[in-house]
């Protein structure tokens, strides 16, 4: 995916629209509607909304989900790209990763507002990529509206696409007006979006996970186990084994149900990921030593746990080794996608949401399928307290390193009292 800065973008719009220089057309909608004339020019915006993903989870997303947690912290101070705010919550809102993670957030809503403004009036070959394009765009606003009110709460909700200038007007928008509208979207692109997209894309089963996490953060628990079931109902998503699911070798495995997409050696070694460099190698080894793991947090695994074998140690620094070297010199280039959501996750979530509603023994099949798979004997825990002690601390085990446990802290008021 060729990456495309807002900047870059914008101005494409006016050059494109402007007859001369003087005559510069000041709403963004007329100069949209000069260049969206054509079926490549909305899927070149599609295109771009999805490299916004690219952008936010290159390394400050996953950062934000991991160091203010229980889970990990940062071991070079002076290496991690100005992201030790996260470690102490000094963060405000002129922080180097506060910005970024708006500015990109927002770049691939903006994207998203654009193709649904203009596609209804553009000729497709195919009227039925049309009705998916729409529901890729709904869901990718929709998340990224999301991820907005879980780190800031009130957000500005911009829905149409906005002249530049006038854009530093939008006032902040309560929380549930926020909320209702990502479930609007993601409902809508349930219905729009098929099983099976192609690679890269989100489907109808995604749009399932992500408002079923969604539901979970308002403790909508019945909600979220009804789109949760038709994930795991459907057949067709199973567990791989440990050493089968990390790694450039083994992406699109059958667990993977949404990932961000990066690849090595091309355009420039533009689209590629830092992530080996960034989170595994320690500063001694030129890395950034960015994401170490707790040592409190190694020594809580079971003996027998297949997922230390996911983790090294350097020193007396514990890296957790989900990510591929880049091929070549350039350490931001390294193949691996970016898991948004796999069956594991889907399957602990559903769990959860089954102990919430009352059905803990049958919380604890699918808790226990995780389990198993790490080499382990099924959960002892029976009653609902119990069972929500061990899905959660399975979720911590299972997806270190991936950007879940501080979201998962801050969704069931546990943040505080954790840390």
């Amino acid at each position: 995916m060729k990456r495309l800065s807002i900047y870059t973008f914008l101005t494409l719009l006016f050059c494109v629209s402007c007859t001369n220089e003087l005559e510069q057309l000041p709403e963004t909608k007329i100069l949209a509607n000069n260049y969206y004339t054509t079926e490549e020019s909305v899927e070149a915006t599609v295109t771009a909304s999805y490299n916004s993903l690219q952008e936010l989870y290159d390394y400050y997303m996953i950062l934000w989900g991991e160091i203010p947690s229980d889970n990990t912290y940062i071991q070079a101070p002076n290496s991690n790209g100005g992201a030790s705010p996260l470690e102490d919550f000094t963060w405000t809102s002129t922080t180097g990763f506060t910005n970024s993670i708006w500015e990109n957030a927002y770049e691939g809503i903006l994207y998203s507002n654009i193709v649904l403004e203009v596609i209804d009036d553009i000729t497709y070959e195919n009227e039925t990529l049309k009705t998916v394009r729409k529901g890729e765009m709904k869901l990718i606003r929709a998340f990224l509206y999301d991820h907005l009110i879980t780190m800031y709460a009130d957000v500005p909700l911009i829905l149409t696409t906005e002249d530049p200038v006038y854009a530093f007007n939008d006032e902040r928008t309560p929380k549930k007006d926020i909320q209702a509208q990502i479930e609007k979207d993601l409902l809508e692109a349930i219905t729009e979006l098929p099983e099976t997209n192609s690679s890269g894309r989100v489907d109808k089963y995604v749009a399932n996970a992500i408002l079923a996490k969604h539901y979970m953060k308002q403790q909508s628990f019945d909600k979220a186990e009804a789109h949760l079931a038709t994930i795991v109902n459907s057949g067709k998503y199973n567990l791989v084994g440990i050493d089968e699911l990390f790694g450039v070798e083994n992406e699109g495995n059958t667990e993977d149900i949404f990932s961000v997409q990066f690849a090595s050696d091309l355009d420039g070694n533009s689209e590629g990921s830092g992530y080996y460099y960034s989170f595994t190698q320690p500063d001694d080894n030129g890395g950034r030593g960015a994401m170490a793991m707790e040592p409190s947090m190694y020594a809580a695994y079971e003996t027998n746990d297949l997922r230390k074998n996911l983790i090294n140690k350097s020193g007396n620094v514990y890296y957790i080794n989900k990510w591929t070297p880049s091929p070549n010199s350039n350490t931001g280039d390294g193949g691996d996608n970016h898991y948004i959501v796999r069956y594991a996750d889907v399957l602990l979530l559903y769990a959860e949401c089954l102990n919430e509603n009352g059905k803990t023994t049958q919380a604890a099949f699918y808790l226990n399928q995780v389990r198993n798979r790490a080499g382990l004997a099924n959960t002892n825990a029976t009653t609902q307290v119990t069972m929500q002690k061990a899905i959660a601390l399975e979720r911590k085990f299972e997806l270190v390193g991936e950007g879940h446990r501080w979201i998962d802290l801050l969704r069931t008021n546990m943040a505080i009292q954790t840390m």
